[in-house]
């Protein structure tokens, strides 16, 4: 029975080797398509950056104009004010000139009317009297002196009209130049709510572009670390099969003259089991097959489970590296990185826990899945392999 399983086991690692190398070959394809994406997606991404900043550039111009605009306004609607306010006065000063002219004229018609009024009908019958003479003479100084302060009048408003005419020119110069830039106001308002609308739209083009480049990133980071792993498992797999190779052809004679593989060393305290209630059916390390009598060394530890469906624990903090099926012999495999460069390889599951990707960060007994008859673990430490029963208490 050990016979046909060890053949078995050597008819499966090219298969092995086989799977390993259409994963790796595929998680190539894979990355560089990944990385044509994410080279365009970049691209696409500073593109974007550059027509906000653009158009950012070119909002900071229009509220400049704006604001320029906004004062031109302030300014003449203040001289406009000022110009209604002059007008206003002259109006006033106009309209009490106006009427002491019609209130002089009154008081000559009056003062003819009751003074001079019957030396002018005597004047008319010639038939003059001294005082009719006096009263005369007296009238012709008055009417004289009348209308010099009417015409002096006359002359006032005319002066006052000039101004008023100024005042109403101005203040239509500054209607229409009121009316222009409120015109230009609303044009450059205008392309500012576009340019605000653009950097919106644009920005919303950013974050859909930014999200899909976060992804691409993640998902370009998780192939090469499966890829990396992948290389990993592969030379593993090589060197395991070049041993099997060696140890086939050199038997019992080849047993004393076997490499020696370098291992870690380990000083720090022991840690939980990865299964509870397990036992131990296969050690670490060189022994010989009973058998064929050739040396093999044996890198991990296999551990029996109690039961169908066993719960499988990560034995110390960490993230996992990889996890998935890995095919053929060794299952469903999870690999979890440790501080101090310590890795656990988990093999033979027969199903991940919910929630395990790589990435994940996990707790000191956190379960990463489980096992229908034994469980192979594996630990390694600087990149060098470890004796599990150093780290893990039994």
């Amino acid at each position: 029975m050990q016979k046909i399983t060890l053949l078995l086991l050597l008819m499966l690692v090219p298969l092995f080797s086989s799977s390993i190398d259409k994963k790796i070959n595929s998680k190539k394809r894979e990355l560089s398509s990944k990385k044509i994406e994410y080279n365009k997606m970049d691209k696409k991404l500073s593109t974007i950056a550059k027509k906000i900043i653009d158009a950012k550039a070119e909002r900071s111009k229009l509220d400049k104009k704006l604001d320029s605009l906004e004062k031109n306004i302030k300014q003449d609607q203040g001289k406009f004010n000022e110009l209604s306010s002059k007008k206003k006065a002259l109006d006033i000063e106009l309209s009490n000139l106006s009427r002491e002219i019609e209130d002089k004229r009154e008081e000559f018609i009056s003062l003819v009317t009751d003074k001079f009024s019957m030396a002018l009908v005597l004047e008319e019958l010639k038939k003059p009297t001294k005082e009719s003479i006096m009263m005369q003479e007296a009238y012709g100084l008055y009417e004289k002196e009348n209308h010099k302060e009417i015409e002096k009048l006359k002359d006032d408003i005319e002066v006052l009209r000039v101004k008023e005419e100024h005042f109403v020119n101005r203040q239509e110069e500054i209607k229409g130049a009121i009316a222009n830039y409120e015109k230009e106001r609303v044009e450059y308002q205008e392309k500012k709510s576009k340019k605000i609308k653009i950097i919106k739209e644009l920005a919303r083009d950013k974050a859909i572009y930014k999200k899909r480049f976060d992804h691409i990133r993640d998902s370009k980071r998780s192939l090469q670390r499966k890829l990396a792993k992948l290389q990993i498992i592969k030379q593993e797999e090589q060197e395991y099969r070049k041993e099997r190779n060696r140890d086939k052809t050199e038997r019992v004679r080849s047993s004393h003259r076997s490499k020696s593989v370098k291992t870690a060393s380990y000083r720090g305290k022991k840690t939980i089991s990865p299964m509870k209630g397990s036992r131990l059916i296969k050690k670490f390390g060189t022994y010989i097959d009973p058998i064929y009598k050739f040396k093999i060394f044996n890198k991990s530890i296999t551990l029996k489970a109690p039961y169908k469906g066993s719960k499988v624990r990560s034995v110390l903090g960490g993230k996992v590296v990889f996890a998935e099926n890995s095919g053929g012999m060794l299952g469903k495999v999870v690999i979890i990185s440790h501080p101090n460069k310590i890795h656990t390889i988990y093999a033979k599951l027969s199903r991940l826990a919910p929630g395990i990707y790589v990435g994940k960060r996990l707790s000191k007994g956190s379960v990463i899945g489980k096992v229908n008859k034994s469980l192979m673990f594996e630990v390694t430490k600087n990149n060098k392999h470890m004796n599990p029963l150093k780290l893990i208490k039994l």
